[in-house]
């Protein structure tokens, strides 16, 4: 697997687990941040690379700084 696609598991999985944590839905989180509910579902199961402003959006969503995003 190359170093990116490692990134991008590390960072789906970050943004799945603080969701949870925060015990939003995607449809919350997605409604609340002005986001599509698909595109939260397809950077959290990885399957597409969000863009710097939808990780903005999330991490905002969040109550995080984006690089808490990649953080372990």
């Amino acid at each position: 697997m190359i170093k990116h696609e490692t990134e991008l598991k590390k960072l789906s999985k970050k943004i799945r687990k603080l969701r949870k944590e925060k015990k939003l839905t995607l449809e919350k989180l997605a409604y609340y941040n002005d986001i599509g509910k698909a595109t939260v579902s397809v950077i959290e199961n990885c399957k597409k690379s969000p863009s710097l402003k939808t990780l903005v959006k999330i991490a905002n969503g969040l109550d995080c700084k984006v690089k808490d995003l990649f953080d372990d």
